[in-house]
């Protein structure tokens, strides 16, 4: 029984969203989050404890200690960014999750649920649809740092007592997600360039493809991995579906009502870039009853009525 639950990360995209969905449900959620970030007031209602995951300190969260389980959001997330800062994903993605699950040991939490990332599988010649089986071979400091913190779950906090779950998340969107920045979030970089003009600068080739997951899936997927999900499982995270580049671009265009208008301007690619993977979901699916429910036509509007 899941009563209360505390939440690495918790100011951000997904997380907050996760934050609200299980506190409506009537789950006792507590955010876990860096001194310096600014609390969003739509997460007013939120005990928040203050606390850096780079510091080594663990024993000075026993707030925590009353805790189901712990829901590991919190990351350094942009591949590009990754190249310039290497050590801010060491830092904070690697030794950042040990320390969480020093934090689960010291309090005696006995559930992980980690934030993982389709990267960590790379590029696979002559295969997209991947299963969690499949080798991986990550492209980027970012890729690497989420599959080393999987490897701490597996090899470090499993034998210690921990029971564990990885969510190799694909490309989430929606609304509440922060279109202005430049390196995170495919959809959210063009649709920003979109709102602004009528040119999408593309660093890399169009046929490149993703698997585009709306937030809305990806919170009741984590709610199902929660309280369904077996123990000491990876978990692909996405739509299933391919989507190219190019289509989403015109999707989005079309959306705004630029179709017409649309300049497509395409760059250099970015160091790290993986031409494109689909997640096969059905082992979340066999395990939780995970079904994702919303189109990527429909996903887009919503994401748009939220920022307009």
């Amino acid at each position: 029984m899941i009563n209360k639950i505390a939440i690495t990360g918790g100011y951000g995209f997904i997380a907050s969203k996760l934050a609200l969905h299980l506190q409506n449900k009537g789950i006792e959620v507590l955010l876990v989050e860096h001194p310096n970030a600014k609390k969003p007031n739509k997460l007013n209602s939120f005990q928040v404890l203050n606390y850096d995951i780079t510091d080594n300190n663990t024993t000075k969260l026993n707030e925590l200690k009353n805790c189901d389980a712990i829901l590991h959001l919190a990351a350094q997330s942009s591949g590009p960014k990754s190249f310039k800062i290497p050590h801010e994903d060491i830092a904070i993605n690697i030794l950042g999750t040990l320390n969480v699950i020093n934090l689960a040991l010291k309090n005696n939490i006995k559930k992980m649920i980690f934030a993982s990332s389709f990267v960590v599988y790379g590029d696979q010649i002559g295969r997209e649809i991947l299963n969690e089986d499949n080798a991986c071979f990550p492209k980027s400091i970012y890729a690497n740092s989420k599959l080393s913190a999987e490897n701490l779950l597996r090899n470090y906090a499993e034998p210690n007592g921990i029971d564990w779950n990885s969510l190799r998340m694909f490309n989430v969107y929606g609304p509440g997600q922060d279109i202005s920045k430049p390196d995170q979030g495919l959809v959210g970089i063009f649709m920003n360039m979109l709102k602004k003009t009528n040119k999408v600068d593309v660093k890399g080739r169009l046929d490149r493809f993703r698997d585009l997951v709306f937030i809305d899936d990806v919170i009741n997927g984590w709610d199902l991995c929660l309280h369904k999900g077996k123990k000491n499982q990876t978990y692909n995270l996405g739509s299933g579906k391919k989507t190219f580049f190019n289509e989403l671009i015109n999707k989005i265009a079309k959306t705004i009502g630029k179709e017409d208008k649309l300049i497509i301007n395409q760059l250099d690619g970015t160091p790290g870039d993986m031409v494109g993977c689909i997640a096969d979901i059905n082992k979340l699916s066999l395990d939780t009853g995970y079904s994702p429910l919303t189109n990527l036509e429909e996903g887009l509007e919503k994401m748009y009525e939220s920022v307009k």
